[in-house]
Formats: structure tokens, sequence, C-alpha cells
């Protein structure tokens, strides 16, 4: 049955089943077991690269709205030669090219500094990295969170104007609920890092043109890596369990959802998180070798394809019933919407980045690179939509080289298109996925029944890269300070600093 559907058809069904929420696949993969072409021949070293391709992905993110970044790797040892593909869902701006070139070459003198450090003390059999000292190359480190910052700030300011507000209500709540109550361990790292990114914040967005001094950037490399790892440390609690727990507690007997508090807190930190991650990159002695290769990026033209969906209610209802096998009066409801939906018009659908760079990776361009397989972890900036998701896998089927992300955020999105490479089998079990994903939804609403159908409902670990006891006792007095000077509470310091911040973060909408 499948092979008769179009699987673009298929998307947009279920972008209208799922069209106010997520279908419940699971948020985040773990790390496959089979990884192939990393840096080095050693599992627990490559797995250490992901992170590294997803901060590289996420640094490059510049615009506020709908860019998303997807990042592939190949190496050739014997010419000592890295290669970085990059795509998005349209054409790749030369700028952000530029931004990875700078980038890199920060990390390669990083890494030199580091290496200049370790000497001969790493014997290469150690898993873990050498301890350092946190203030090697300290000036650099700054330099580079001020050129990560700087490039993606338009993108921090929506974030922060969608998540903070709301954070500094919860927080404020949680204050009155504790009042003459002193906080301990997971609360307490709460309120630390909510105080320092407040004092980020707000040296951040002070200049509307952003000029800040070289000491205010300081400042806030330093605010900002003490709320990292602050919230680290929230996150980690039971598990991640710690901030379910809070924000259900707050919530109490309220109307609607607890306030998303692991959400929010992985947000506003992620700039800083990745950061942290390239310094874990640049201080690896087993990862080393791929920041002394010669490094080349190439950008994946943006592809578009037009579809046309069906084009009458009636043609919707008919294709309903193909997919479900049976008619019934659900199908005609559903025709009906569908077609108020989509209407009868051709969109200009674009192919999603971490798909139409598999297609570029298989494709032959005459060039010393198209026999070189490329890492089997392709790193991206956001969570793959769930037609990706299922693209990815049905590509897997195929036999030949298998591709993996993170995970997938679970939403179904329409303007959404296969890649050209999208034909035979490829197009038959992308189709049949989604049929099957379409089929248990509706049966999950009791709208119909299957025979025997069948319903079932990594963190690398290394050496510290962030702020040494010293310099952070020296930011937690500051942070102390200023606590104080706001009265005491942290609601003070969040009164006088919430307006501010709203008032020069400009709102961006979508």
């Amino acid at each position: 049955m499948a092979n008769n559907l179009d699987p673009h058809y298929l998307v947009a069904l279920m972008n209208y089943q799922f069209r106010s929420g997520q279908d419940g696949s699971a948020r985040r993969m773990d790390p496959p077991s089979h990884l192939t072409s990393g840096i080095v021949d050693h599992h627990g070293t490559n797995v250490r690269t992901l992170p590294i391709l997803d901060a590289l992905a996420h640094i490059s993110v510049s615009q506020p709205n709908s860019q998303v970044i997807a990042i592939a790797l190949q190496l050739k040892p014997d010419t000592k030669e890295i290669r970085l593909t990059i795509a998005e869902n349209r054409d790749v701006a030369d700028s952000l090219v530029n931004h990875l070139y700078n980038i890199w070459r920060k990390l390669q003198a990083l890494s030199d500094e580091y290496a200049g450090q370790r000497k001969a003390e790493w014997d290469g059999e150690q898993m873990l990295s050498p301890v350092i000292p946190l203030d090697v190359a300290l000036p650099l480190k700054m330099e580079i969170f001020r050129e990560v910052y700087k490039f993606s700030l338009e993108k921090q300011k929506k974030r922060v104007n969608k998540w903070f507000r709301a954070l500094c209500d919860f927080m404020e709540e949680l204050e009155k609920r504790r009042v003459g109550v002193a906080l301990e361990g997971f609360e307490r790292n709460l309120s630390n890092a909510m105080v320092s990114l407040v004092l980020a914040l707000k040296l951040v967005f002070k200049h509307s043109e952003n000029q800040l001094t070289d000491d205010e950037w300081e400042q806030v490399y330093w605010y900002s890596m003490i709320a990292n790892k602050d919230i680290k440390l929230v996150l980690a609690d039971r598990h991640g369990l710690g901030c379910d727990a809070l924000a259900q507690e707050l919530n109490g007997d309220g109307d609607g959802d607890p306030f998303q508090l692991q959400r929010a807190l992985e947000k506003l930190i992620s700039l800083p998180r990745h950061i942290e991650s390239l310094f874990g990159f640049a201080h690896s002695p087993r990862l080393r070798s791929a920041l002394q290769y010669h490094l080349t990026i190439c950008a994946v033209p943006g592809q578009a394809q037009i579809v046309i969906l069906p084009t009458s209610q009636e043609q919707w209802k008919s294709l309903l019933e193909a997919a479900c096998g049976q008619p019934g009066q659900c199908q005609r409801n559903d025709a009906r919407k569908l077609f108020q939906r989509f209407g009868s018009r051709a969109r200009k659908c674009p192919v999603h980045c971490e798909c139409g760079l598999i297609q570029y990776l298989q494709t032959k361009h005459c060039d010393s690179w198209d026999n070189v397989p490329a890492f089997s972890y392709i790193g991206v900036s956001k969570l793959s939509c769930s037609a990706c998701r299922v693209w990815i896998e049905a590509f897997n089927m195929l036999g030949g080289p298998k591709f993996y992300t993170r995970g997938s955020h679970g939403k179904w999105y329409w303007p959404w298109v296969m890649p050209t490479m999208g034909v035979g089998s490829l197009r038959e079990n992308m189709a049949g996925m989604v049929l099957d994903e379409y089929l248990m939804q509706l049966e999950k609403k009791e709208q119909i029944k299957r025979a025997g159908s069948d319903s079932s409902g990594a963190s690398p670990s290394g050496a510290e890269h962030g702020v040494s006891n010293t310099d952070e006792q020296s930011i937690r007095v500051e942070a102390a300070a200023a606590v104080q000077e706001a009265g005491g509470a942290l609601s003070g310091l969040i009164s006088d600093n919430v307006q501010f911040l709203h008032a020069n973060v400009p709102h961006s909408e979508g």
C-alpha cells in the first residue's frame, strides 16, 4: 500500500495530526555503538567528537529565526587534511564560512598552547586528558568566547526574549516559597546561576550597538562560565528530574503545565556550554591531530522542490481511505480540514539541512574527497524534525553508509521535501515508515483498529575547561555584592534588571 502513496502527502498528514504538539518520539538518541570514520580508530574517543560537531553547528547560527545548520566531518590522514561540509535549509552565507575558519584558527592556537603545557606528561595510554591549569591561554579563550557570542548575538537575543522573563518570574516565586529559609544544594545552585545570568545579560545588552569594552566582555565571560557551571549541577540533579520536581511543586494546582525550567536553562546557557565543548576539543591530546590538519570548508547549495498536495477534498478523502485501508466518517471530516489547511496551491518546499548534507556526501563531485567516507555522526544546531528522523532511518536501511544525529524534537513540519536522491527503495521505505507512524497515531485515538498490530509504548568525561577556583571565588564575591546592593534578595536583583533587559532586547517573532 505504501508504495502507491507519496511520502510528502504522508508528511503533510502527520503535520496535520500533530499540529498542536510533538509525536512522543525520543528527544535524544544514545551514541551509536558502530561509529565509523572518526578522527581516530577508537570508539571512546570518537564519542567525544559528537558534542564537538554539535557545538560547531550551534555556534554557526546567527539568524534569530529559521536557521538550522548541519555539519559533516571527513579526514585524510595520509595528507593531513580535514574537511567540514556544512549545510542549511537554504544557501550557506560566506560570512558563516569565514566565521568557522576564524574560530578554527583560534582553536588551533589554543590546542598549541595546551600541548606546550602538556609536554611529555601524557603517555598516550590514559583515557582522560591530563589536568592543565584553568588559567592557561585564558586571553585566547576569552577571545574565542567573544567572537562566538558576537556572531550569534541575534539568536541569543531571541532566546533571552523567549525564556528569561518567565525564568525571572519562576525564581521570584521560588524565593517567596522559601522565605526565611536558606536555599541549599540544587536550589542554591539555581539561585547562584540566576544571579550570574542576570549580571552577564545586563552587560551583553547594555549598548544597542553591542560596543562592549574588553573589560566588559571579560565580565560577560566570567559570569557566563560560572552560570554554566552552576546550571550543569542543576541539570544533573537526580539525572534531570530535579528541575521537573521543582517546577511541579511551584505549579501546584495551578492551571496549565509547569514551567519548562530545564529547557529554559538549557536555552539560556547554550552558547557557553557549546563554547566549553570547543575548549575541550582543543584540550584533548587524542583529538589534537584534527586541529593540526589543513582545514577546508565546503558549503552545500540549498535545495528546494515544488510539491503539489491533493487539490480537492475528495482527493484527500481518497488518500485517507487508501492509507487506512478502510472508509469511515472520520476520513470525510479530516479530508475537509486537510483541504482547508493546505489548500490547492503548489508549495516550494526546502530540503532540510541534514538530509541535503547526506545527499551531498553520497554524490560524486569529481574531486579528491569523493572516496573519503564521512564520519557517521552529523552535527546539528537543532534536533531533527520527525520527517528528517524517519528519512535518515529509511536511508540507513539501504545497506550502505549510515548516518546519525543527536535525536528528534518530535515535530512534523510542512513544507518539507525529500532530497532528489529519494527515489526507488528509499522513497518506498520512507512512505512505509511514515504511514506506519500515522496508523499508530490513529490507533491511539481509537479511530482505527488493525489486526495483529503491536503497539509499544552520551556524556563524555574528561578535564574541566571552565574557571579556576580563585577566579570563581572572585566572581561569586562580585555577584553576592550585586545581590546585597539590590536589597539582599534575588528578587531585588531581578526587579532592578529585568525591566532593563526587557527594554533592551528587541522582541523577535517566530
